[in-house]
């Protein structure tokens, strides 16, 4: 069975992807260009979350990608864990604009007054806030369509930055009341919270890199998919790991000792396509008699 069944709606999930990447994108350049341009540094700390959130894309748009290829001579197992090196990527990049925002929030304890247009960084949050909930919205239905699970993830950062974009609007609010001492702790704590997004995806990547073996649930799943070949008289071993996101199996099944090699073959071939028709995560599928 060809791989790229593991992605029915392929082209349609590519889509939303790069409106993803490309949405975050632009908020990120709209965010960090104003900074340039001398504006609030409280916005450059949103245009750095939303230049992650552009990153994470990256991520499914490899899965969707890299995984649909075959292995070659050098690499037999495929691409698949390419994309957890970027998720980690994506996570060392969270830590630094962790750490940039509790430096940040260090810095104007010195009294350091914000710069640029109030009213056109207060714009700026506002259409941050509108178009991260719009994508968020939009890439959720567009989730329920996708068997691709990392792209579920990269969406979930729209709502972060609509929460983080929220929360820098309520403190330029407050910088307009001069109430600094609260702007000091409403950075500190997007700052905990971005720092823990970044460590979990920083996680998440070497965990991925390392062979993960699947759950009890996904065994038995697979077990009882075998199980349903009539001739299959027993299941002796199951080893099955994933390599990037999808998973690798090997099973041992024993079958009646009267049946030719040729039947025996024959049994073998159905267990594998029962299992690649339903793990549609599966990738390989090896079935020796034992």
């Amino acid at each position: 069975m060809n791989i790229s069944s593991t992605y029915p709606n392929a082209n349609e999930s590519l889509h939303s992807i790069l409106t993803g990447l490309l949405g975050n994108f632009a908020l990120a350049i709209l965010k960090l260009g104003f900074v340039l341009l001398g504006g609030s540094a409280l916005v450059l700390i949103d245009g750095l979350f939303s230049l992650m959130a552009a990153s994470a894309f990256l991520i499914p748009w490899q899965a969707q990608i890299l995984e649909k290829r075959r292995g070659d001579t050098r690499y037999p197992y495929g691409f698949g864990k390419i994309l957890f090196v970027s998720m980690t990527v994506v996570g060392l990049l969270g830590l630094v604009i962790a750490a940039h925002m509790l430096y940040y929030s260090l810095w104007i304890m010195t009294g350091a007054k914000l710069a640029g247009s109030y009213t056109l960084a207060v714009m700026i949050t506002l259409i941050s806030i509108i178009t991260n909930e719009v994508l968020y919205r939009y890439l959720r239905e567009k989730n329920k369509e996708s068997t691709n699970g990392m792209h579920a993830m990269s969406g979930r950062y729209n709502r972060y930055g609509a929460w983080i974009s929220t929360f820098v609007l309520l403190l330029l609010i407050l910088a307009g009341l001069g109430a600094g001492y609260l702007i000091r702790a409403g950075i500190a704590i997007i700052s905990v919270a971005v720092f823990f997004v970044g460590l979990r995806m920083v996680f998440l990547g070497f965990a991925g890199i390392m062979d993960k073996v699947p759950s009890p649930a996904v065994l038995e799943r697979i077990r009882v998919c075998a199980k349903k070949i009539s001739e299959v008289e027993d299941i002796i071993k199951i080893k099955a790991r994933y390599i990037g996101t999808l998973l690798h199996i090997d099973m041992w099944i024993s079958v009646d000792d009267e049946l030719s090699m040729e039947q025996a073959d024959r049994i073998a071939r159905n267990v594998k396509l029962q299992l690649m028709e339903k793990i549609p995560f599966a990738r390989e599928v090896n079935i020796i008699i034992a």
